[in-house]
């Protein structure tokens, strides 16, 4: 990349420069739309479930969470907290909010559902665990695979109402964009 004055980025090239990051690199929509992986997983009641069962006939917004997080996890509840409150009977409309756990040695469904009531999640706000083998797979597929459990993008993906990925938001988005889209899915 050239430019003209040194410490002086031109539009064009602050464009390039901003998209070679990894924050802004990988959100919007997901063309072709993308199957959700045939994962196992339990629920915060202790049932055992899919990701595509979850999903299937729901718009589903999934973040990447562990209980144990006092970083960013308790940021990205308060977002989807704010998104339940955005969106007026999320169940006849058919939208939830899954948030999936990396880390299910501790994020038991005790634990699962602690978390849940700290955030005053409302009966569409779901959580889950998988198997441990499968949370590399599920890191990947939502965002980031670094080999720690507990390392996991802070971006929320939505998945449509057939089980497949459709868009995924920059780091730790805004309410509205994810309320924006979930309700845009019909």
């Amino acid at each position: 990349m050239t430019i003209a004055r040194p410490g002086l980025l031109s539009r064009r090239n602050f464009l390039y420069a901003a998209a070679a990051l990894p924050l802004y690199s990988d959100h919007g929509r997901i063309r072709p739309p993308v199957p959700v992986p045939d994962v196992a997983l339990t629920r915060q009641d202790g049932t055992p479930a899919t990701l595509p069962g979850i999903a299937l006939d729901h718009a589903t917004a999934v973040q990447l969470m562990f209980t144990g997080c006092s970083a960013t996890c308790p940021i990205q509840a308060a977002i989807f907290q704010r998104v339940q409150s955005q969106i007026p009977q999320m169940a006849a409309r058919k939208i939830q909010l899954l948030s999936l756990s990396v880390d299910p040695f501790a994020d038991t469904p005790e634990a699962m559902r602690a978390w849940l009531g700290r955030f005053q999640a409302g009966s569409d706000w779901f959580a889950a665990a998988p198997d441990i083998k499968d949370v590399p797979l599920l890191q990947n597929f939502f965002g980031r695979a670094s080999g720690d459990y507990v390392d996991h993008s802070t971006q929320v993906n939505i998945v449509d109402r057939q089980g497949r990925l459709v868009w995924r938001t920059i780091e730790l988005p805004t309410a509205e964009e994810i309320a924006g889209v979930l309700q845009g899915l019909g």
